[in-house]
């Protein structure tokens, strides 16, 4: 494993909004987390958490040492669920409202959109259905993103989504089962007890395995209005930040950014995903060429895309029995329902009527 520092050409700069995470997890493991900091170069006079950034490449050797430290010292703590555990949304209130207001599980995980862009632009969530199973896969869109280097981090926000997991389901377990691109480790006994459920080491996907059902399982805190409201800012948060980065702001990771940017827009305004590229980039305040030279650019497409957001719909809108198919496949922009089900048998392996009838 190589842990090279950072050049000035490399650097990625990281919000560093958790930065008092960092350090509550380091007095519990009984390590010196500002030795570390001084040791990469890090000015803790600057370590404010509403306004503080971090290298990229800085904050995983940061990440590697805080477990490399705690092992030294004998801890029987590690590094990473500690800081799982630990986290708080103190400087993102508005995001943990969101999510303990949701009426549903998959309600809040429309967060795991919103999350990345506020605290690291680099990592990517997907949930996914089949069957009688759902998933939740973590990804870090880095040139760099091996088992050797995210590990620790993979633990870490994994132990973050259990915690939250259960307080929403008041207890009740969510997974049932983990898989790791890593191998297990000489801590993978502590991760084993801390999830108490089958870990699949050296698997194909970082993933969170769980029953689809847990999904639309009511949940006692839902508040709608206010719900609603913390929706509203942290969608103009998310957008401020992107903001900031297009006008020479923290860079974070533009090629993000601008899909992420793209995926709100279809959202926000469904009848986009049938009016083609032109009518997509008007929105967007761009010109037709800009915006499709820009997603060349990062290696999307507006079809590809638009695809994961009409497949998101598509899947949510077929829960509602009320909602004819031939009327969904009119919101996704489907010239008529054969093109639909084409599409969605494509992403799923199965056709709306099959989907539906298993929800």
């Amino acid at each position: 494993m190589s842990l090279s520092p950072a050049t000035p050409e490399r650097q990625q700069r990281i919000p560093f909004v958790t930065v008092t995470n960092w350090v509550r997890a380091a007095r519990l493991c009984g390590i010196d987390i500002e030795a570390i900091f001084r040791r990469e170069g890090i000015d803790t006079s600057l370590l404010h958490p509403e306004t503080a950034t971090i290298d990229r490449l800085t904050m995983q050797r940061v990440m590697h040492h805080c477990v490399a430290e705690t092992r030294r010292i004998g801890s029987p703590q590690h590094f990473p669920l500690v800081l799982g555990e630990t986290f708080a949304f103190e400087y993102l209130s508005d995001v943990e409202t969101f999510i303990t207001t949701s009426a549903t599980l998959r309600d809040a995980t429309r967060s795991l959109e919103w999350i990345p862009p506020l605290i690291n632009p680099f990592m990517r969530f997907s949930l996914a259905e089949h069957g009688d199973d759902a998933r939740i896969a973590l990804r870090f869109d880095v040139a760099d993103d091996v088992p050797d280097l995210a590990w620790p981090f993979t633990e870490g926000v994994f132990t973050t989504v259990v915690k939250f997991s259960r307080m929403l389901l008041g207890g009740q377990p969510l997974i049932g089962r983990i898989t790791m691109r890593h191998p297990a480790h000489q801590d993978a006994d502590k991760v084993a007890a801390h999830f108490q459920v089958p870990i699949d080491w050296g698997s194909e996907v970082d993933a969170l395995w769980f029953s689809r059902r847990l999904l639309d399982q009511p949940l006692r805190g839902a508040f709608p209005s206010l719900h609603e409201q913390a929706a509203q800012r942290v969608v103009q948060q998310v957008a401020q930040r992107s903001h900031a980065a297009g006008q020479g702001g923290e860079p974070g990771h533009p090629g993000q950014q601008l899909a992420s940017q793209i995926e709100q827009a279809f959202l926000d305004k469904p009848r986009l995903l049938g009016l083609g590229l032109e009518a997509l980039a008007e929105e967007l305040g761009l010109h037709a060429r800009t915006l499709q030279r820009r997603l060349k650019d990062i290696g999307d497409s507006h079809s590809a895309i638009q695809g994961r957001v009409r497949y998101r719909l598509a899947q949510q809108w077929l829960q509602d029995p009320a909602l004819a198919i031939e009327d969904i496949s009119e919101r996704l922009g489907f010239t008529d329902r054969r093109s639909f089900t084409l599409a969605f048998t494509r992403w799923s392996g199965q056709t709306p009527s099959r989907f539906r009838r298993g929800a």
